[in-house]
Order: structure tokens, then C-alpha cells, then sequence
């Protein structure tokens, strides 16, 4: 049984485009070869028990569960701790929108009930209703499974692609142990939840569910109101301690305390840093109130955790690419003809940032941005037949093509070696 291997004519024939977004486009289209190449594509053989643990041990469970107790992992999924979370999260909203947005309008004296103020405050309120309901949403709804989906080819167990020229090509048939069903494309099972996931993100320890089709346009949002009103906090905090009256010392305040711990910073930067921070906001609680002080602490925590997690996650969403093919890329496999089969890399579907996000966010996506709704059902096609990028279908064309003039340079004993199961109809060949 043969097999599709990376060769060096493809990428001789991308250098000489000068394509380098299209070079990225179809990193994993053309494999790399290194020492680890035996895993970039394989055929399917028949009963192979060493290759069914290899199998086992290329991520097939996602999640963490499998090393987690279980009362633990129970715990994580439960209302309780999604209770909590919301709580963690509300703070800075809540807090923010109640008590802290009346003293810092009026420390930039802005009278109340005026138009500025009521524009203020109703932006504030609308972001935090914004980003409270889509972490909600995101806490709270089905991220889809895959039970009840059905193969193209149901007895093969294949998934057709979307975008390809005739003749179809499928992708490798996989089949899930665990669940005892067939995965689409871009699915996995996640050991938190103990089911398979359609078009898998991750699982979000913090939300207490996994991310997928269904939830993960709730997810970007909140991260994009996050952005938000964690930006028009922190904009009103400056302007509220900055403004006269002045702060006392503001413009002198900084650089002598930075100078006052330049010798703790350079051995214990961190500590050192803590000292410049807590000696401005004691400063701000003297000058401006515990509630503008508390406000700029939260702010600037929250800012900092929201760009740490945030910024990855919504480059992601842009760029069309799953938290788990950039964690196991060349994981999922096209069926070039029969028993050959060629990797896909994170880079297969990154078509145009907005064309991404409509996957996730649905065709009512502006609905989405303005009022905190669903937008309606997400095209569920876009879990079962995803649509590749242009320069990935004719990547494959290309590919196809190839292994009929040149064949194939690799074999492997199993498929798998390479992390996916044929089903059960080559079990039962086998016995």
C-alpha cells in the first residue's frame, strides 16, 4: 500500500511563484521532511494492534481530562464553577458600570444627565451587556456534536471536500473509539466532555465548556467587547486622574519612583515594578477616591490577562485556524486515490479574515456586533464540509496530479501510525 509523500518539485514549483502567502496558505498541503516525515502521510492496512496505540497516543482525546480526577474534571464542567467565573469576569463590568463610571464622569467634569454623560454611560452599559452575554452564551451553549452527522459516503465513513474540482476528493475515513461514530473534518473528542466536537477550537477550562461551531463566534465576541471597554476604562481612568485638579505630583510621580526602586528592579524586577504600581494607585486613592483607584487596578489586571489570552485566540479565528491544528498539525488527511492519503497543515482553510469570522459568527454577523442575540443558527455545513482555501484546492489539484505522474515515494504499515482510525469495517476485515 503506497503512500503520498512531500516532494521536492512542489516546493521548487512555490519557491519560483514567489508566493509566500501562498506558501503559508498550504504549509502542511506540501509536508516537511525531516525525521518525522514517516507521520505526513501513510496507507490504511488491515489489524494492526501496535499502530492502534499509536493511534491512541496521537490525540485522539483532547482536552485534559484524562490526566485530571475525575471529581475535578465534574467540578470544571459544573454550574457551580461557571457561576464563579461569570463572577471573576462581572467584576470589572459591574463594577465599573455602577459605581466607578459616576466618579470618573465627574473627575473629567462632565455634569450628569448631560448628553455627554448619557452617551458615556450608555456606551458603557451597552459593551458590558455586550461582553456578559457572550461569555454567558459561551459558558452556556452546545458547541455542537457529532452523533448524528453522516458521512457523504456513509459505508467508507468519508467526508466529501468542499471547493475541489471533479472528481470529489474525501477526506481519510475516522472513526472514534469512544463515541462509536465517524468524526467530520476539523472534529475531535475531548476527554472533559466525553463526546466529539464539531469543528473543535479547544476545550476552555475558564468557561467550563468546550469551544466549537456553535459557541465559538460567542467566544471571539466577548473577547472583542473585552478589548473594548477594557480600552474606553482605561482611556477615562488616565483622563480622570490626569485632569484638574491634578493629581499631586502626577507629572513628577512616576520617574522618582522609578528611580527611588531602580536598584530593586534590576535584582528583583518584578518587585520593584509592584512597588512603582502600588505607590500610584496609594497616590490615586489619596487624590481621586477608592473608586477610580479600584477601577485603574482591575483595568489594568484585566487588560493585561484579556491581551495574554485574547490576542491568540481572535488571530486565530482571523486566520481561519483552530487552537488544536496549531497544537497537532498534519493530524487530518485527504485520500488522494485509493490508500493514498495526504496531510493537511493549520494553513488549509485561511482564506479572507472576514470571510473567517462569517464561519463562526453567521450570516447575521452585524446583528451580532450591535445587540447582545445569537444572529440565528450557524451554517452547520461549515463543520461537515469546511471550505478550503482556493490555494489549498488547487494545491490538492496539484498533489493529484502529481502522484499519478511521479507515484509515491513512502509507505507506512498502518494508518494508524498516523493518528486516525479506518473503522470499524477494517476491524472486522482484520478478524
Amino acid at each position: 500500500l503506497k503512500c503520498c509523500h512531500a516532494l521536492g518539485a512542489m516546493a521548487t514549483e512555490l519557491s519560483q511563484r514567489g508566493g509566500r502567502q501562498r506558501g503559508q496558505e498550504l504549509d502542511g498541503v506540501v509536508p516537511s521532511q525531516d525525521a518525522n516525515s514517516a507521520s505526513d502521510a501513510a496507507a490504511a492496512t488491515e489489524g494492526d494492534d501496535d499502530g492502534k496505540e499509536k493511534c491512541k497516543s496521537h490525540g485522539h482525546s483532547h482536552g485534559h481530562g484524562h490526566h485530571m480526577h475525575p471529581g475535578c474534571r465534574k467540578f470544571l464542567a459544573s454550574p457551580v464553577w461557571k457561576c464563579i467565573t461569570l463572577l471573576i469576569v462581572g467584576v470589572t463590568p459591574v463594577f465599573g458600570t455602577a459605581l466607578a463610571m459616576p466618579k470618573l464622569l465627574e473627575a473629567i467634569s462632565i455634569e450628569p444627565w448631560s448628553l455627554k454623560w448619557l452617551l458615556n454611560y450608555g456606551f458603557a452599559a451597552w459593551v458590558s451587556t455586550q461582553f456578559l452575554y457572550n461569555f454567558l452564551a459561551t459558558q452556556w451553549t452546545d458547541p455542537g456534536g457529532c452523533k448524528a452527522v453522516k458521512p457523504d459516503q456513509e459505508v467508507k465513513g468519508q467526508f466529501e471536500m468542499a471547493g475541489c474540482e471533479e472528481p470529489k476528493l474525501l477526506y481519510a475515513p475516522n472513526w472514534c473509539q469512544k463515541c462509536s461514530h465517524w468524526k467530520p473534518p476539523r472534529s475531535h473528542h475531548c476527554s472533559m466532555c466525553n463526546r466529539c466536537i464539531l469543528r473543535m477550537d479547544h476545550h476552555c477550562p475558564f468557561t467550563g465548556n468546550c469551544i466549537g461551531l456553535k459557541n465559538h463566534g460567542h467566544f471571539v465576541l466577548f473577547y472583542v467587547f473585552a478589548f473594548i471597554g477594557l480600552f474606553f476604562s482605561m482611556v477615562l481612568c488616565c483622563c480622570a486622574i490626569y485632569t484638574n485638579p491634578p493629581m499631586k505630583g502626577w507629572q513628577k510621580l512616576i520617574a522618582p519612583k522609578w528611580k527611588e526602586n531602580t536598584h530593586l528592579i534590576e535584582k528583583h524586577f518584578m518587585t520593584g515594578l509592584s512597588g512603582v504600581m502600588a505607590s500610584i494607585l496609594v497616590e490615586v486613592l489619596f487624590t481621586k477616591g477608592v473608586e477610580i483607584m479600584l477601577q485603574t487596578a482591575i483595568t489594568v489586571i484585566a487588560l493585561i490577562a484579556v491581551l495574554s489570552m485574547g490576542s491568540p485566540a481572535l488571530h486565530l479565528a482571523w486566520t481561519n485556524v483552530t487552537t488544536m491544528e496549531r497544537m497537532f498539525p498534519m493530524k487530518e488527511y485527504v485520500q488522494l486515490k485509493e490508500q493514498v492519503y495526504c496531510p493537511l497543515g493549520p494553513g488549509f482553510y485561511r482564506r479572507r479574515g472576514l470571510d473567517n469570522l462569517k464561519v463562526i459568527l453567521g450570516e447575521r454577523w452585524w446583528l451580532r456586533l450591535l445587540l447582545p442575540t445569537a444572529g440565528g443558527p450557524v451554517n452547520i455545513s461549515a463543520g461537515i464540509n469546511p471550505l478550503p482555501s482556493e490555494e489549498g484546492a488547487q494545491a490538492l489539484q496539484d498533489r493529484v496530479r502529481q502522484v499519478k505522474e511521479e507515484g509515491v515515494k513512502q509507505e507506512v504499515k498502518s494508518c494508524y501510525e498516523l493518528g486516525f482510525d479506518p473503522g470499524p469495517q477494517v476491524h472486522a476485515t482484520a478478524v
